[in-house]
């Protein structure tokens, strides 16, 4: 598994890149500025985001070309109150609006089909990068001002104290209880809010500063580089002629106007008193702030980072340490504090600057040490998503990182208590990337892309997904026992989400075979439109079945297996009460060589009732789905036919049916090491003759969706209300998402 990857830091004015391997920068890093209405005031803030995005996305490139593959894997530091899955919340202090629901993901896999995108607010990154500190809170003092409290001795997902999507740490936008704004009238405060001049101009007459979030009074307005300039401008207006004799005044020629961060910085240098007392207007309370959270949380590091803080340096620390020293009490949890506690509790880093961007990195390469996976609380019929320490692998294991899986019928039965198999870990159809081998394991090498097996062929009680855990996970441990008996299947081609079906096309072949060997059929009816009965359908198709039926008692299905191309219309019929006459009319009163029963739940026994007659002198009755264990099928002489015991051996038996036709049973429950080659080399095949299962595949969710695409599934059928076949998780998306693929029109 490579340790490389691409971190980004998007900041108010700069956006910057690097390389990092095993979350350590390494090279270059690229600058560019971070385009803005402060810079380009005549480009509308959807052109400031798509220039934003172009840029990184080459930037990204250009650093892929000078290290090969760290682009598969980018770390993005984003200075603006946004979500773990990079939806943003409020982005006012980089784009004056709050461009909230803005998908930072997306604009980036827009731009960079198959990358993974991790996203992190920029507090929250450089907070990472002094995970060394152990528990400490992080204020940034940029262009907003934000606090993030970090706890090392917290589990990876848990150390930023923060929501479920890592949001929080935005009391830079909360009023301060004593401010100004409170005396205001309402009305005022509402129009300055939605950004009107003339209510912000008459604040201005009184002293009151203004956030570009829209609040009033609040500690951005004081603390925050453009709050702090605002009020310097304020000072300047109201007190001209100190501000004329003063050093700011020299430094902007005694223009207002003129007043930046720059401008500050000098006449800070200089102990000018008028820099000092606006300086004080903005640490004040922000001190108050930081001995809050470290009173609240018994806290006893404040680290301080931001480009203007730093940028102003040593000045401005100073009037911040001055503040805490005056508003500090000796009481509550800091009441036997020493001098050395005080002087230790402000942290002025040194590589402030690269804080964001080093934090993303070490984040990113943290993140890819855990292992996220899909779980079925015991005799819970709901699933949740876990997070554990990357699994070791040991002498006698395979380590895979899952690539795709399938969520199959199966799954959903499990998952709702149909079947009383308790996995912990669900799922048996996948597509997965060998990571790491044991030395004592042959037959497989790292990079070697494969499917499981999830069926032991020594012991049929022995199945993945079922009482052993499965492959809803992002890396797997297997013994090498699964090697040696065959059920790690190497893939030839390049990852495709369609390898998914390899598992149940293996266990189709399987039937297929077992009908041939007792006739070879030149009819056959397949009873369920599920993803395993249009398989069916298209396995016969394939190899020159010449009557293909398919018969389904939903409308719903019956319609899209002729919208996939699967069957025409007028060989697919509804399975009710004339369904027998139905198959009697179109095979001319033969009836059908063989009959493949693939349906849910239990259905499987009253269907073959229903349907013996149809049944040719002779024909095969091939049991693959919808058999509960135990049950028997009644024949014209014995007690019945133990079905599960035909379906586990994979055995031919010859029966009268209660028609007084002769007829052979099968069944089988999955393929073996030969179906699945068959398996394989089918699904890769391509051109016109090839099966297309790509048709199959309706949707395809992240990880982090199963637990709620997999409850919509259970009770409706229906993804996002949309009829689903095959859902595919893809473990490369971010985020909350399920996507319905493209409706095929073949």
């Amino acid at each position: 598994m490579t340790g490389r990857g691409l971190v980004v830091d998007v900041g108010g004015t700069t956006t910057r890149l690097s390389a990092h391997h095993d979350g350590v920068l390494t090279g270059t890093t690229l600058r560019c500025a971070t385009p803005s209405p402060r810079t380009a005031p005549d480009t509308d803030v959807a052109g400031l985001r798509d220039a934003l995005f172009d840029q990184i996305a080459a930037h990204v490139l250009r650093l892929d070309r000078q290290h090969p593959g760290s682009a598969e894997d980018i770390g993005v530091s984003f200075g603006a109150v946004v979500s773990r899955h990079g939806i943003v919340r409020d982005a006012s202090v980089l784009w004056l609006e709050p461009s909230r629901g803005f998908d930072v993901v997306r604009a980036l896999t827009d731009r960079l089909p198959g990358a993974r995108i991790r996203v992190l607010n920029d507090v929250a990154a450089a907070a990472w990068h002094y995970r060394h500190l152990g528990r400490f809170v992080l204020a940034t003092v940029s262009t907003g001002v934000a606090f993030k409290v970090y706890d090392a001795g917290l589990p990876a997902e848990h150390r930023v104290l923060a929501g479920p999507e890592l949001t929080g740490g935005e009391s830079g936008h909360t009023v301060l209880a004593s401010g100004p704004g409170e005396r205001l009238p309402s009305a005022l405060l509402r129009a300055a809010a939605a950004a009107d001049p003339e209510a912000r101009a008459h604040l201005e007459r009184l002293g009151v500063p203004w956030c570009e979030c829209g609040a009033v009074g609040d500690l951005c307005a004081y603390a925050s580089g453009p709050g702090m300039i605002r009020i310097a401008g304020m000072e300047a207006r109201r007190h001209p002629s100190a501000f004329r004799d003063s050093a700011l005044g020299r430094e902007t020629r005694g223009d207002p106007t003129r007043i930046d961060a720059s401008a500050l910085a000098r006449a800070a240098a200089t102990d000018d008193a008028f820099t000092a007392g606006i300086l004080h207007r903005g640490t004040r309370p922000l001190a108050a702030r930081l001995l809050q959270l470290c009173g609240d949380l018994g806290l006893r590091r404040a680290v301080v980072v931001g480009g203007f803080a730093h940028g102003v340096g040593e000045p401005w620390f100073t009037a911040l340490r001055r503040d805490l020293a005056e508003l500090a009490v000796p009481a509550g949890w800091f009441r036997d504090w020493t001098a050395a506690d005080w002087d230790d509790l402000l942290h002025v880093p040194d590589d402030a600057d690269v804080a964001p961007l080093a934090g993303m990195a070490a984040y990113t390469h943290d993140q890819r040490q855990q292992n996220r996976m899909i779980v079925k609380p015991v005799n819970e019929h709901r699933l949740t998503l876990r997070t554990t320490e990357r699994p070791l692998c040991g002498a006698e294991h395979v380590l895979l990182r899952t690539r795709y899986a399938g969520i199959c019928g199966t799954d959903l039965q499990i998952l709702s208590g149909a079947r009383s198999c308790e996995p912990d870990v669900p799922g048996h159809e996948c597509v997965a990337e060998v990571v790491e081998v044991g030395r004592d394991v042959e037959g497989v090498k790292e990079g070697d892309l494969v499917t499981v097996n999830p069926n032991n062929p020594r012991d049929d009680d022995d199945k993945l997904g079922h009482n052993r855990p499965g492959v809803f996970g992002e890396l797997l441990r297997f013994d090498a026992g699964l090697v040696r008996r065959g059920q790690v299947v190497r893939l030839t081609g390049a990852a495709d989400p369609r390898a998914v079906l390899i598992e149940p096309l293996a266990s189709v072949v399987r039937a297929h075979d077992l009908i041939a060997s007792v006739r070879p059929p030149d009819s056959m009816l397949v009873v369920g439109a599920g993803t395993a009965g249009l398989l069916h359908a298209m396995l016969a198709r394939r190899r020159g079945v010449r009557s293909v039926l398919l018969a389904t008692r939903s409308a719903r299905t019956r319609r899209q297996a002729v919208a996939l191309g699967i069957c025409p219309a007028s060989q697919v019929i509804a399975l009710d009460g004339r369904s027998a006459d139905a198959v009697r009319r179109s095979t001319g009163d033969w009836g059908v060589d063989a009959m493949v029963v693939a349906v849910g739940g239990g259905a499987g026994p009253a269907v073959v009732e229903a349907l013996w007659p149809v049944l040719a002198d002779g024909g095969v009755l091939h049991m693959f789905g919808g058999f509960p264990a135990g049950r028997t099928l009644p024949v014209q002489a014995g007690d019945g036919v133990d079905v599960s015991a035909v379906r586990a051996a994979a055995r031919a038996q010859e029966v009268t049916a209660p028609t007084g036709r002769r007829a052979t049973l099968t069944g089988n429950r999955g393929g073996r090491a030969g179906d699945f080659r068959t398996a394989v080399t089918l699904c890769e095949e391509r051109g016109p003759s090839a099966m297309a299962l790509d048709r199959l595949i309706t949707h395809t969710v992240s990880l982090e969706a199963v637990p709620d695409a997999a409850a919509e599934l259970l009770a409706t059928g229906t993804l996002h209300a949309t009829p689903a076949l095959r859902v595919v998780i893809d473990f490369a998306l971010t985020g909350h998402v399920v996507r319905k693929e493209p409706p095929w029109h073949r």
